[in-house]
C-alpha cells in the first residue's frame, strides 16, 4: 500500500498568514531584498511553490525592529497566542482574576520589584531596554505599585457552607469567584495526569462533582 502526502511549502504558509504569494522571481526579490539570493533560491527550487517554508522564512527581510521576516513573525505569534489562549490558568483567562485585579497586575514591573527589594532609588522605566543614566532613569516614587487590596477575600455564604475543596495528592487547586459561583480548578504537578473533573463547583452546601485525582503516567 502506498501513501501519498502533500508537502505544505512556503507559499501555502504565506497564504495562511494572509501574505501575498510568491509567483515570480520579481516577487521573491521584493520579499528578500537581495536579488542574488532570490535568483539562487529560484534556480535551486525551479518554481516558487517548491520553496521550503524553513528556508523561505529564514531568508525573508527582517521586519522593522525585528529579527524575523513577516512569515516567521506570523507563525510564532499565532503559536504563542494558541498556547496562551489554551492555558486555563493564564492570568487573563475568564475566572482566574477579577477585572480590578487584572488592572493592578498591569501595573507590575521588574523596575518596581527592584525598587521594593533593593536600596536602588533610580531605575529605567523599562528595565529591558538600555537607557543612559541619569537622563533616561526615573525615581522609584514614579514607578506604579500593585495595590493588594484588590485581592481581599470576599465573604461567600456558599463557600462557608461547602468548606474548603478536597486536597489531592500530587496536585493542587485554585479558587475562583465568578458570577456568584465558587469554583475550584484543579491541576496536577509535572509528571502526573488528571483523572476526573478538572473543575468542581460549590452548590447546595457541597462540592460537585467529586474532586479529581492525579496519577502517574
Amino acid at each position: 500500500m502506498h501513501y501519498v502526502t502533500q508537502r505544505i511549502g512556503y507559499n501555502e504558509w504565506r497564504e495562511f498568514c494572509g501574505l501575498a504569494r510568491i509567483d515570480t522571481l520579481e516577487d521573491l526579490k521584493v520579499v528578500l531584498r537581495d536579488d542574488r539570493v532570490a535568483e539562487m533560491i529560484l534556480n535551486m527550487y525551479q518554481h516558487p511553490d517548491n520553496i521550503d517554508v524553513w528556508l523561505g522564512g529564514l531568508v525573508e527581510n527582517y521586519l522593522p525592529n525585528g529579527r524575523t521576516g513577516p512569515l516567521f513573525a506570523c507563525l510564532i505569534g499565532k503559536q504563542m497566542k494558541a498556547l496562551r489562549d489554551g492555558d486555563r490558568f493564564w492570568w487573563e483567562a475568564d475566572g482566574v482574576f477579577k477585572q480590578k485585579q487584572k488592572d493592578e497586575l498591569l501595573k507590575g514591573s521588574l523596575s518596581r520589584v527592584i525598587c521594593d527589594n533593593t536600596d536602588i532609588q533610580e531605575v529605567p522605566s523599562d528595565p529591558f531596554r538600555f537607557g543612559k543614566f541619569p537622563s533616561e532613569y526615573v525615581t522609584c516614587g514614579n514607578i506604579p505599585s500593585i495595590n493588594l487590596e484588590a485581592w481581599r477575600e470576599e465573604t461567600n455564604k456558599d463557600y462557608e457552607l461547602c468548606g474548603s475543596p478536597t486536597r489531592i495528592h500530587n496536585g493542587d487547586y485554585i479558587l475562583t469567584f465568578n458570577a456568584g459561583k465558587v469554583t475550584a480548578l484543579y491541576s496536577c504537578y509535572h509528571g502526573f495526569m488528571l483523572e476526573g473533573a478538572a473543575e468542581i463547583i460549590c452548590e447546595k452546601s457541597e462540592w460537585h462533582p467529586e474532586a479529581p485525582r492525579c496519577t502517574g503516567k
